[in-house]
């Protein structure tokens, strides 16, 4: 079942949308939606999305690597994005909000510093998909975080794409 995107199940924040329609991958999302509704999340079916994604462009498990110094210690923490391609990163969610705003928050890292990631790649622009079938996250609940706490506090500016795509 390939999903539609409806614009109700959509939010858009600091021009995320434009960015993805200008760049022509907007229609490419339910694609993405299809192999996390036929083969779930997860490492063990990476292999089944690769199949589906990899003749659109889209790699997959793409790392980033975050580092600080304390003292005279180097410490760093490896994370990964569930797709890339063209500037835009997409995290899939469907089991808690607060790793929604999780991932919010590398999109952000990746956005403000592309030396996080190797090989020249950039995050211009992130993508949430979110299932409709979970009660956690949502496309309401990740809006207000993002308003209220993660731009007011956190001076978040990556522009973004929330899509809570419907999966009956």
């Amino acid at each position: 079942m390939k999903p539609e995107i409806r614009r109700r199940d959509t939010w858009s924040f600091n021009g995320g949308r434009e960015i993805i329609e200008a760049k022509g991958l907007k229609q490419e999302l339910p694609a993405i939606a299809e192999a996390y509704i036929d083969h779930g999340g997860g490492n063990q079916y990476l292999s089944e999305r690769r199949e589906l994604l990899d003749p659109l462009g889209w790699e997959q498990e793409v790392s980033v690597k975050f580092e600080t110094t304390v003292g005279y210690d180097m410490v760093s923490r490896r994370a990964s994005f569930d797709a890339y391609k063209d500037g835009v990163v997409v995290e899939h969610e469907s089991g808690e909000q607060m790793r929604a705003n999780w991932h919010l928050m590398k999109m952000e890292i990746a956005h403000r510093d592309p030396d996080v990631f190797s090989m020249g790649r950039s995050a211009d622009a992130g993508v949430l998909l979110i299932p409709s079938y979970v009660n956690f996250p949502t496309l309401g609940r990740t809006e207000n975080d993002v308003q209220a706490v993660l731009k007011q506090y956190f001076d978040f500016s990556i522009p973004l794409f929330v899509w809570e795509y419907p999966t009956s």
